[in-house]
């Protein structure tokens, strides 16, 4: 720590993994949302709901999938050090569970883990809700996608 007249300055070092992050204090590989696509209103119908998750590892396969609607994502991600993880998802409600991800490390390798979490309620509603959202991550995770829902604490 290095004392000032104007106040107190914090000196640390970070060491960049080959996952694309920093280490440091609490420093976890970085999951980033992106954009979703404009231009098709079909979007979510044909890639939402399948309860699973695609990874893109380039741009070439962004726009395979996506058409001309990929350039919001291309733009967002650098795949030198990110993939595109597409998380086709579903719940119902209302109220709706929330599509959560977290980070599991083990040494040098990296998990993200997408899954849906339930509301804490005892009653829910039976509208089906269908749902595709892409996020950024880190090129050297293993993606994975938990089937159902996480059962929340009821109050």
């Amino acid at each position: 720590m290095l004392r000032t007249g104007l106040g107190v300055l914090v000196v640390s070092l970070a060491v960049t993994t080959g996952f694309g992050v920093v280490l440091g204090q609490d420093a976890k590989p970085k999951v980033r949302a992106l954009p979703f696509p404009q231009g098709d209103p079909e979007l979510v119908a044909r890639l939402g709901g399948q309860g699973k998750v695609t990874r893109l590892n380039d741009a070439e396969a962004v726009r395979a999938l996506l058409g001309p609607s990929a350039g919001r994502i291309i733009k967002a991600v650098d795949f030198g050090r990110e993939a595109v993880a597409l998380v086709s998802w579903t719940t119902s409600g209302p109220p709706e569970g929330i599509l959560r991800y977290e980070v599991k490390e083990n040494g040098a390798e990296a998990k993200v883990v997408f899954f849906v979490s339930a509301p804490a309620a005892r009653i829910r509603g039976q509208r089906a809700r269908i749902a595709a959202d892409f996020f950024a991550v880190p090129a050297g995770a293993k993606v994975l996608f938990e089937p159902g829902e996480r059962p929340a604490p009821m109050p």
